[in-house]
């Protein structure tokens, strides 16, 4: 955290970035990044295992996290109904305070609940 959004965004853009091309020159087949969700959409999910069926959001400002996971939901489906029917793994990475208010109340009840929806979801820790 920088104290100024501007500097802030940078830094976790340049975070993102440099865990998105680490995954990519380790293997560039395996490990899809900003994977689009659907050819009609926009949306794209940070990295995705194609050959696991794990995606994976990484959100690195502790700010309005439960936003963020809420919708990244819904890019996961969106992939799996749209794209890549065998996504069965949602891994939320996120700094420890955001990772501790998921475990609690309404993102504990989705994280419990996810398996209805076909869907695994975990949340770590940074």
């Amino acid at each position: 955290m920088s104290g100024d959004e501007g500097t802030g965004d940078k830094l976790a853009k340049l975070i993102t970035d440099t865990w998105q091309s680490t995954l990519k020159n380790h293997n560039q087949e395996r490990f899809a990044i900003e994977y689009q969700v659907a050819s009609h959409l926009k949306e794209r999910i940070d990295v995705v295992d194609l050959v696991s069926g794990i995606a994976y959001e990484l959100k690195v400002s502790p700010n309005n996290v439960h936003m963020e996971f809420y919708r990244d939901i819904f890019k996961v489906i969106l992939a799996r109904d749209n794209r890549l029917s065998h996504l069965q793994r949602f891994v939320f990475l996120t700094p420890a305070q955001g990772a501790s208010k998921l475990s609690r109340g309404m993102g504990k009840a989705v994280i419990d609940d996810a398996s209805k929806l076909g869907l695994s979801i975990e949340v770590v820790s940074l």
